[in-house]
Order: structure tokens, then sequence, then C-alpha cells
């Protein structure tokens, strides 16, 4: 250092009561210091990043598990090995975005986790989501916002049905009043027509908005962004819009109900999560969805 000493630097941490041992042309640098360093720990610990990677060591379970936690993969095969059988989620090259990570169901051996449904009930899901161990900024809590972004690329082949079938949630974690999503994306027919949907649930009741056509959406990589403020009359902000340019949608909605008595904090949930009744042999025997560029960040 030059025109203080490091003697006279070091005082200015071991006593901030003497002011005028260490005097004001020191202190600055003390101050310098935190605002360089405090604002980037605080942004790190409201921010959560996530990108596939063919480079790195790490296969696709694990490179998901560094950035959302330990638990967060609800895969089918973590739970329940079938031989001969590949991951259902895997890192593949894309020539959009370089590489992807592709979640993948097969119609005929998939669950829900190791859950069995009874008739008339059945689903199965291939998601990751933030819980109760993952970093902060994939909780949200009343009176915060989150600000959700990521990149969806349905297969061209993938087949919908009158029953439900979600790309997306946001889903609280509570004691009660958490059965129902507070925001779901979703492929569906509805009247006769598929399409790619928004359903917002207030309660157990829940409204659906239309995005874009079936036809029109698969085999494009979508950016979805979905900014959500928690209150019992909170806000929502979503928008779809493919890289091609072909689909530009957004809604947003005040006075939306997106906490509820009984929640404890409400997290993200991406992948394939779809029912079975009734419909299983109108889906194909394996389906696939590609997501990446996942960035979570609360406020």
């Amino acid at each position: 250092m030059t025109s203080v000493s490091l003697f006279q630097f070091s005082l200015c941490f071991k006593s901030p009561r003497t002011p005028q041992k260490c005097g004001v042309f020191v202190c600055p640098f003390f101050w310098l210091l935190c605002s360089l360093v405090l604002p980037q720990i605080t942004h790190a610990a409201k921010t959560v990043e996530l990108q596939s990677t063919l480079e790195s060591n790490l296969n696709a379970v694990d490179q998901i598990k560094a950035s959302f936690g330990k638990y967060s993969i609800e895969a089918p095969d973590l739970l329940k090995k079938i031989e001969g059988e590949t991951d259902r989620i895997r890192i593949v090259r894309d020539q959009k975005i370089k590489s992807a990570f592709k979640f993948l169901l097969h119609r005929d051996l998939d669950g829900d986790r190791d859950k069995i449904w009874p008739i008339g009930k059945e689903r199965q899901r291939n998601e990751i989501k933030g819980y109760q161990g993952s970093v902060d900024a994939l909780k949200g809590y009343e009176n915060q916002t989150h600000q959700i972004q990521w990149h969806l690329k349905i297969e061209e082949t993938f087949k919908v049905t009158k029953e439900f079938c979600h790309f997306f949630q946001l889903k609280a974690v509570g004691t009660r009043n958490v059965d129902a999503p507070i925001l779901t994306l979703s492929g569906v027919v509805r009247k006769g027509t598929p399409q790619l949907q928004l359903q917002c649930w207030k309660g157990d009741k829940s409204e659906r908005h239309f995005l874009a056509d079936w036809e029109a959406c698969r085999g494009k990589w979508l950016r979805c962004t979905v900014q959500c403020q928690y209150g019992k009359m909170g806000s929502y902000k979503f928008s779809v819009n493919s890289l091609d340019g072909t689909i530009e949608r957004e809604l947003n909605q005040q006075d939306f109900p997106s906490w509820r008595e009984g929640f404890e904090f409400v997290r993200p949930k991406w992948g394939i999560y779809r029912s079975l009744a009734t419909v299983k042999n109108q889906l194909n025997p394996v389906d696939s969805v590609y997501l990446n560029h996942f960035s979570i960040q609360k406020r």
C-alpha cells in the first residue's frame, strides 16, 4: 500500500471504535471492499443458474444436483433401475443452443416416483425441482417475487390428450392447501384442439389461458419466463417466445392468490408430469422434451 500502512489499514478491522487511528482516508478501503464483495455474495444467494454442458466430467444428473441440490431430481430410473434402459435425463447436442437436458418418459415402464396410484388416477413423472434443501433462490416466500426463465423444446412427435400434462409447475410445500399447483405450463387437448396453455389455480379451481397451437410450438425452442409475486393478493406475468420469432405471447394478472394458508414455500418444477388415466393407449411408447438455460432470481 502507498499512502497508508498495512498497520493503519488493519486498524479498520481490529478497532472500529477508534476512527482517529485509521483515518477517513483508510476506512474507504474497507467500504470499497464491502461494496465489491458483499453485493456479489447477496446476489449469489438470490440467484441460481443451470446450463448443460457436454464438456464437463459430470453427467446430466450430477450437473443438475450441483446447482439445484442432491434431492432435486424425480426421475423414474433413480428410484427403480430398469435393466437395459438408459438414463431418463441425459445431455444431448443441439444445433440451436449447443446442448440441452433431454427428459424422457416411457409410457409402459415409468411411474410417479415410488408412488402407486389407484386405478383411474395413474400418472408418471420425470421432473427436477426446488426443495427444502435447495439454495434459497429456489424457494419463494410470502411477499417475495420469483423471476424464472428457461428454454423448452417439445419433441415434434410428442402427443397430448385431454388429461393433464405439465412441463412446468409452481408448486407449494406446506401443511395444507398444497395439492393444487399455483401455475403450470401444460400441453392439453381442449375442446378438441391440442394446445400449449397456462393453467392458474385459485384454490381448487383453475383458469386456462391459451398460449400457442400445439402444431406451431412443437420442435421449436421456446424461451419461457414467469414472474410471480407471492401473496394472498399477488400477481404473475408469464411469457412464451419462440427463438424463431413465430410465437410471442404474454399473460399477466394482478390480485392473484399466489399464496395460501398453510404454505411454507413455493418452488419451481420442470420436466414432464402427466396423467395416464383413460388415455394411456393414446400416448407414444416414448416421449421427450428438452430443457436448458435455467435462471432463477428472487427478490
